[in-house]
């Protein structure tokens, strides 16, 4: 196969490209083929999203595991997190699982999510890069001379199930909870409805719920702005008590409070942290260098045990087992749990916010008082000609200024009363900028200080996330 296509699409922690230039049936049929080679299993499940094309392209990988002795179980169309839970709890069956998705990116792109045996993901260091090495090399080795079995499997009930065990509270409201829900046509709306949508004491506005891989009302990716702004603007109308925008194939999820503001996956996971510790002994959470002082301050006042992991659902994943954590929180919005495997899943946090609602919670409250004590610039990304070089000088700049750095994900410069996190992406020509400062004047002072070293000086304030 065409080895600088191969190169490419291969990223740190899944498959993506754009189709027909890049993904082809051709290429998931090989993809197939080389999972085989690499890790020899017996049975394997497979699945794919809501796009015009990922059937067409998982039939092509079923006939490549086929072709080579392997069983495969047929799951359908399904969110990411469903193939992380039919693999982890059956792990006695299956030897692991492919999706077919583009996950948010938009239409013209498709690719795979791929897991070993137990839901253990397969990323760049724990065999992506030899199943891209063996589709180069066009060597593939059967694990049988009889062609493998197919079968299908209708999981969405055990599914459901797993998903609404996480709601512990028998309390219900005296008035039902009104949420808007937005799916961004992806397959979360489908998911969403069948377990939540006969769940008592709930009333939800639904929208852009029929699946629909064009996308035609915005891109199904809720970390951009502009992708909830109709979301923000129902939640207010509606006078919800919360918004809720799922991603394209639903394994990642970001809530909208009552004065329409959108908390990113630090804010929200330091609330989720906290609803979980309270009931579990296990004090040991995993979270990313971007944004660190919620995370740090307000889990340390309760004992609890912080470790980093570079960004990445694969990254996350190896930390919460090394570690054996309770919870991870990515500030992308992804959330993983010990008990789902150690996989991200939005539809075990939607639940959690229903159980946190169910005993008294309200979101717009604790956002305030994480938006007024921990202020934070949010994401910002920069196309640069060189990154590692830009990162590279800016470190040099703030080493001789006596600062404290890491190396975690990026480079992190730590001073007492702010700190920023700079790194490249692992799926894009980017390199993303976080800053964070014991007042919202110092966030955007440093903010303009750092990006002026990057090259992108302001004359006026940026307009910072939640800050303007």
């Amino acid at each position: 196969m065409n080895e600088t296509i191969l190169n490419s699409v291969f990223k740190a922690y899944d498959i993506r490209g754009k189709t027909p230039e890049e993904l082809t049936p051709d290429f998931f049929y090989n993809l197939g083929k080389a999972y085989v080679t690499r890790f020899r299993p017996t049975s394997v499940v497979v699945g794919h999203d809501i796009r015009p094309e990922s059937f067409t392209f998982k039939q092509s990988l079923i006939k490549g595991f086929l072709e080579l002795g392997c069983d495969v179980t047929d799951l359908g169309e399904i969110a990411t997190e469903m193939l992380y839970f039919t693999v982890g709890e059956y792990s006695s069956v299956y030897d692991g699982g492919l999706v077919v998705t583009a996950s948010h990116n938009p239409q013209g792109w498709n690719g795979c999510k791929i897991v070993g045996k137990g839901s253990i993901p397969v990323g760049k260091d724990t065999g992506l890069e030899d199943l891209r090495d063996i589709m180069i090399s066009g060597e593939y080795k059967a694990i049988s001379d009889i062609p493998g079995s197919l079968t299908d499997f209708y999981v969405y009930p055990e599914f459901k199930a797993k998903i609404l065990s996480f709601i512990k509270s028998k309390k219900r409201p005296s008035t039902n909870l009104k949420i808007v829900v937005d799916a961004g046509n992806g397959v979360g709306g489908r998911i969403f409805d069948y377990i939540f949508g006969d769940l008592e004491g709930i009333e939800v506005t639904r929208s852009f719920f029929v699946p629909n891989g064009l996308f035609p009302n915005h891109v199904p990716d809720p970390m951009k702005e502009e992708n909830v702004t109709d979301l923000k603007k129902k939640v207010l109308e509606e006078k919800a008590d919360f918004g809720v925008a799922i991603d394209g194939d639903a394994d990642r999820v970001f809530f909208i409070d009552k004065k329409g503001r959108k908390p990113d996956g630090v804010y929200t996971g330091v609330l989720l942290a906290k609803h979980l510790l309270e009931s579990s002994d296990n004090k040991k959470i995993i979270h990313d260098p971007r944004i660190t002082w919620p995370f740090i301050k307000e889990a340390g006042s309760l004992g609890v045990e912080t470790s980093q992991s570079i960004a990445g659902h694969a990254y996350f994943k190896k930390k919460m087992s090394e570690k054996e954590a309770l919870f991870g929180a990515e500030a992308s919005s992804h959330f993983f749990y010990r008990d789902f495997y150690n996989c991200d899943s939005a539809m075990v946090t939607i639940a959690l916010i229903l159980d946190m609602y169910f005993e008294g919670f309200e979101l717009t409250k604790a956002v305030d008082f994480l938006f007024e004590n921990y202020p934070n610039s949010g994401e910002v990304n920069y196309t640069v000609d060189d990154a590692k070089s830009m990162l590279d000088q800016i470190e040099k700049h703030y080493e001789k200024e006596g600062a404290e750095i890491e190396h975690i994900d990026g480079v992190s410069i730590n001073f007492k009363d702010w700190r920023f996190n700079l790194r490249m992406s692992n799926t894009q020509p980017l390199i993303r900028l976080n800053v964070e400062a014991i007042n919202r004047d110092l966030v955007i002072e440093k903010f303009r200080e750092v990006e002026g070293l990057i090259g992108f000086p302001r004359e006026n304030p940026p307009v910072l996330p939640e800050l303007a």
